[in-house]
Order: C-alpha cells, then structure tokens, then sequence
C-alpha cells in the first residue's frame, strides 16, 4: 500500500499545476480580444484597457510561477519521501 502523505503530495503537486495553468490563461482572452479584434479600437479609453490587461496578466503569470514553484516543492517532497536519505 502506498505511503498517504505521498499521494496527497502528488496529488496537491498536480492539482497547482492545474491551478497554475489556469491562473496563467485568465488574462489571454480578453487581452488578445483587444489586441487582434479590436484593431480599430482606438483612443485613451483603448490605450487604458490594453496596459491594465497587461498589468493582470503580468499579474496572472506571477501567481502561477509561485503556484508552480509550490508544485516543485511537494514535487521535491514526494521524492524525499520516497527515497529517504539514511
């Protein structure tokens, strides 16, 4: 039977990647709407909009480097776990 503390780490290492991801992919959307569809869109309301979706998805891709730096850490744990040091 498998160690449990390794399985919940396993399973938490993957469920923060998916999380990660995710949280990486928020921002994609409507900033390539207002990039690519909205070429025409133009102004100080547009130029606004563009940088604060910027700002989030530079947002977004921090949270999710730190969700998966966390992953690499019970990553790390479960193979400490499974070859114990003597």
């Amino acid at each position: 039977m498998a160690n449990p503390e390794i399985e919940e780490l396993s399973k938490r290492a993957s469920q923060l990647r998916s999380l990660a991801d995710h949280i990486a992919s928020l921002a994609d959307a409507p900033r390539t709407f207002s990039t690519t569809t909205m070429k025409n869109w133009s102004g100080p309301h547009a130029d606004h909009v563009r940088g604060e979706l910027k700002t989030w998805r530079t947002k977004c891709d921090n949270v999710a480097e730190a969700l998966q730096e966390e992953a690499r850490t019970c990553d790390k744990s479960v193979k400490d776990l499974k070859n114990p040091k003597p």
